[in-house]
């Protein structure tokens, strides 16, 4: 796709190339599919994790799963999106891992009113899970799911190089 460009009063003609800028659009792809999956991976690895752990324990339904749900959120919001120390201040992961408590025990909330007795359709290992609970009763496998949902929104937009802006000259003392 050519385009005119005017130089210094005279036209010149400026080709860009289309396969640049289908290679930049191709580059965006894949980079967000990669934040995608690095979402996926995350939150897989933090929610079914906790949500293991929680099961071993005996948390997992009625109060003590909005605990489990919040603890969960709160790790994938520190962990999913830029690391820690590329962060500007620390509160940025801090307010990432807050509202993710809250989205996850919202989403728990949810799911608790609209698969409260939903039993899993697939035969667990007896190690693993009792294939007879509700799916809200079972932290290790709803927690992964809810996770790597939260996990995909914090990397795809959070997870982004972010320019460093030039600093805005301040005020000059004047003499």
């Amino acid at each position: 796709e050519g385009g005119r460009v005017r130089v210094a009063g005279s036209l010149a003609f400026a080709r860009i190339q289309p396969i640049c800028w289908r290679c930049v659009r191709l580059l965006y792809c894949r980079i967000v599919m990669l934040r995608v999956l690095l979402g996926i991976i995350k939150g897989a690895i933090v929610g079914g994790g906790i949500g293991f752990a929680a099961s071993k324990v005996g948390l997992g339904g009625g109060v003590t799963g909005y605990l489990v749900y919040a603890a969960i959120g709160f790790v994938v919001g520190v962990v999913c999106g830029k690391p820690i120390w590329r962060q500007e201040t620390l509160f940025t992961p801090a307010l990432k891992g807050l509202f993710g408590a809250a989205i996850l025990a919202g989403l728990y909330w949810l799911a608790s009113k609209f698969l409260g007795g939903f039993v899993v359709p697939f035969a667990l290992p007896a190690e693993f899970a009792d294939s007879s609970k509700p799916m809200v009763q079972l932290p290790q496998l709803l927690g992964p799911a809810l996770a790597i949902l939260y996990g995909v929104f914090i990397e795809v937009d959070d997870g982004g190089d972010s320019k460093a802006k030039p600093a805005a000259p301040g005020p000059t003392a004047a003499t």
